[in-house]
């Protein structure tokens, strides 16, 4: 009786502290000022996330994060890649998300990984920071819209934090010369 309370108990620390584990560098990633950190960051996060997913035993999911995870891998190194910034490969890992989505679709709930992947692809493959936080409020929303849906208390958590994250990173870097700009021709 108490091996099967351990073993469920077991189960969901390692469930949760996965989740936790991925949160932080889901979270974190918009807070750093350079493009690479925050791929490097949201690549750490995705790969957390397949295996909470895996484990959840949702595998639409767990394989949108891991094509996330592959794509923000090869985008980390475009500068030294220059194939991997071509309209091309943003085409080609948008097509790969959209077709293993498609094949492990289970309910019309299925549709807001494939969207948080599309996204996510798009939002890594900018050259800007802003552009990338930008995108990435769409990314962390369809993510939030899954996570409600499906009841995953530590992603809803996650999802939110990193919404929030992206809109703080957002106003915290902002372009300060043209805050200043827009101010002084608003007053003349």
């Amino acid at each position: 009786m108490f091996s099967g309370i351990f073993s469920s108990l077991g189960f969901y620390v390692l469930l949760y502290g996965v989740g936790i584990l991925a949160m932080g560098f889901s979270v974190i990633a918009f807070q750093f000022k350079h493009r690479v950190t925050i791929v490097l960051s949201s690549f750490l996060g995705q790969a957390c996330w397949v295996l909470y997913f895996l484990l959840q035993a949702d595998y639409t999911s767990a394989i949108a994060c891991a094509l996330s995870a592959i794509m923000l891998a090869v985008f980390s190194k475009k500068d030294q890649w220059k194939w991997a910034t071509s309209k091309w490969c943003v085409a080609l890992f948008s097509v790969i998300i959209c077709g293993f989505s498609l094949l492990t679709f289970a309910t019309w709930m299925d549709i807001f990984p494939l969207l948080a992947g599309l996204f996510c692809v798009l939002a890594n493959s900018r050259s800007t920071e802003r552009s990338l936080r930008q995108l990435g409020i769409f990314w962390c929303a369809f993510w939030l819209t899954n996570s409600i849906l499906k009841v995953y208390p530590v992603a809803i958590a996650n999802d939110l934090l990193c919404t929030g994250s992206a809109v703080i990173s957002l106003i915290r870097y902002r372009n300060k010369e043209s805050v200043v700009t827009d101010s002084q021709n608003s007053t003349t």
